[in-house]
């Protein structure tokens, strides 16, 4: 039996989640995507990527059969996403968790609830991802790394053996987190970094080795 679904957002990473859902579906139906919400005026009543922008946000409360997944979170806004998706009123059962058929998770690897793993991730033993965490194409997660909730792990970055991601980071594009290393609470790792220390919360850092830019707010 599928469950409808519908996207948060219509950015680009809402459009990679459409096509991990249909590589799912060709596999074993499972979702039957709805459409979208997203607040920006100019998106209401139109259609995107084929499906309908069906209101905003908040307006979720009206859809009481349907699964929701979040695709929001961008360098603009990631130290927001769980103030983002709050405004939905929705309580943490209402989300579900995607994951292309095309990622290698490890058995012994915890996805949280509402997460989303697109194509080509992989996810080593004793990884741990926390709920609303979104992993780009590409990614690598190894071995006892430690994502939290509503982080934002953007595409080819490579997290070495027990890294620490916490809530609300953003890692950048192709950037490398070396083994043991922690990335403090709402920090940004600029694309292409190589991150060879802790990075402390709230922080931005950038660079090769990653070096304090400024504070994200």
């Amino acid at each position: 039996m599928t469950r409808r679904l519908i996207i948060l957002g219509t950015g680009g990473n809402c459009f990679d989640i459409v096509d991990a859902v249909h590589a799912i579906n060709a596999i074993s139906p499972r979702f039957d995507i709805a459409g979208f919400l997203d607040d920006a005026a100019h998106r209401q009543n139109s259609t995107v990527y084929g499906y309908p922008v069906l209101g905003t946000l908040p307006d979720a409360c009206r859809w009481d059969n349907c699964d929701f997944v979040n695709g929001i979170g961008s360098p603009a806004n990631f130290f927001r996403k769980d103030q983002i998706i709050a405004t939905t009123g929705l309580s943490a059962d209402r989300f579900a968790t995607v994951i292309h058929p095309s990622s290698a998770v490890s058995k012994s690897a915890v996805i949280g609830n509402g997460s989303v793993l697109l194509a080509n991730t992989t996810v080593c033993a004793g990884a741990t991802i926390g709920c609303h965490a979104m992993v780009l194409p590409g990614t690598t997660v190894s071995h006892d790394c430690r994502i939290g909730d509503h982080v934002c792990v953007a595409s080819g970055v490579v997290l070495c053996a027990g890294v620490t991601a916490e809530d609300l980071c953003y890692l950048g594009a192709g950037c490398t987190v070396l083994g043991g290393r922690t990335v403090g609470q709402g920090a940004l790792v600029g694309a292409g970094s190589v991150v060879v220390r802790d990075v402390a919360q709230g922080t931005v850092v950038c660079g090769n080795p990653a070096a304090f830019l400024r504070t994200v707010q």
